[in-house]
């Protein structure tokens, strides 16, 4: 393993000199942007470079401007907007939103984000979420050993190679954050792998962990099911946050399961797979299953507000299509298009279908339900009456047209008109 672990290394990680120079350009828009922010704020470095995390080809800078905790959220806006104005006169940005606005801007092949928050010395003081990444920032630096850099490193590409990098919702995967706990908790990547091995997704009290021990070994299990993940990795910064939240079931099991791959048999391609796209995994999951494509154009918003309503789409698409037996449906938003891969156990149903009625003795009830479906056959079963009507929908191509003329109504970025919606059965 060691000899794998040898040679995948000089890939990913950062020469000397390249992390000399990375640091001080990082320095450089620190104190340019300090000059040009507010009396009274703070300007640090946070994020992986600021740590030393960062992957050889992944130079994002994360600056965040530290406001006292007076100033109200809702002037953070127009702060960053004049900041950027100061300091990048002309610059094109974006300005992005999670729970305030934030900049996002490219600058000597760099993407910056510039993130306004607040100043805490604790968790407790925290007046938005991120308020907590410098405590981040300062508990890894005081507990990540020089050496276990490297390992973190490892544990990034590993996890990128095989697409569950990421917290964001597009991902549902593991945030560098919490590649950098891992470390931390277990050591190293070889001793991490080793243990996630052993792990057992669905049991929570054996999936939890806390680097500070802030809970009990009798409270463990009651605190996981609280938090209600499969994986709780306690914030070392928050006792009430699990930085593992946004990893998924799915990939927690995959995480699991390529932990065991890799201890049974190293190999450097486990770090650089080529990625599987989207038409690749629509023709492996629909195999010998019925296939339906639909393409929309991919609305002007961020990432992660397209992808929650997306998941909450496809919940109830999901849901729509009950009877016709769905066993999965894959999304993809590259190519300026939101895709789905719609896969289905059946095309087709019964043209007839059983309504269940009330029971006999239940007479008002029977009287009014014979009414409802005058047109159909009655069955009593298990004095129970059932009438057989006309189906309304029997093809799944309708059923799909008919979810996404109903979803047009709604108000989701989504909510496109059906002339826009291309749907193919292949």
């Amino acid at each position: 393993m060691q000899k794998v672990l040898a040679r995948v290394l000089p890939a990913i990680k950062p020469s000397p000199e390249e992390l000399s120079a990375e640091l001080a350009f990082a320095e450089l828009m620190v104190a340019h942007i300090r000059d040009n922010a507010p009396k009274g704020c703070d300007v640090v470095l946070t994020g992986s470079m600021a740590k030393r995390t960062f992957l050889r080809d992944k130079r994002d800078i994360d600056i965040f401007v530290l406001f006292n905790r007076s100033v109200p959220r809702d002037s953070l806006e127009s702060f960053i907007k004049d900041i950027m104005a100061s300091s990048f006169p002309g610059l094109g940005y974006q300005l992005s939103y999670a729970e305030h606005p934030y900049s996002r801007f490219h600058f000597e092949g760099r993407r910056i984000d510039l993130v306004p928050a607040y100043k805490i010395t604790k968790a407790a003081e925290r007046i938005s979420s991120v308020d907590r990444s410098v405590l981040h920032t300062g508990f890894v630096n005081s507990r990540l050993k020089k050496k276990q850099v490297d390992d973190v490193l490892l544990l990034k590409q590993f996890l990128r190679g095989n697409g569950i990098y990421g917290a964001e919702i597009k991902i549902e995967g593991f945030s560098g954050y919490l590649c950098e706990l891992l470390v931390i908790r277990y050591g190293g990547f070889p001793a991490l792998l080793k243990a996630a091995a052993k792990w057992k997704a669905g049991a929570p009290a054996g999936l939890f962990i806390d680097i500070k021990k802030y809970y009990k070994i009798a409270e463990a299990k009651e605190a996981a099911k609280r938090f209600c993940s499969p994986l709780v990795v306690i914030d070392p910064t928050d006792k009430n946050r699990n930085v593992a939240a946004a990893v998924s079931e799915a990939n927690l099991k995959l995480f699991i399961s390529l932990s065991k791959a890799f201890i049974k048999k190293p190999a450097e391609g486990h770090f650089f797979k080529k990625p599987v796209t989207f038409d690749e995994q629509a023709a492996r999951a629909s195999k010998g299953k019925k296939l339906f494509l639909l393409s929309m154009p991919r609305p002007d918003i961020v990432d992660d507000i397209l992808w929650g309503q997306l998941h909450k789409m496809l919940g109830q698409l999901k849901s729509h299509l009950k009877e016709f037996g769905p066993k999965a449906i894959l999304a993809d938003d590259s190519r300026h298009l939101v895709r789905l891969a719609i896969i289905l156990e059946h095309d087709r149903l019964p043209d007839k279908m059983l309504v269940a009625g009330p029971p006999l003795a239940m007479k008002k009830h029977v009287i009014e339900f014979k009414k409802r479906h005058k047109k159909g056959k009655f069955i009593i079963k298990k004095k129970k009456l059932f009438a057989e009507v006309k189906r309304p929908v029997v093809k799944a191509e309708d059923a799909i047209h008919a979810f996404f003329r109903a979803f047009a109504t709604t108000r989701s970025h989504l909510a496109y008109p059906e002339e826009m919606l291309v749907i193919e059965r292949k």
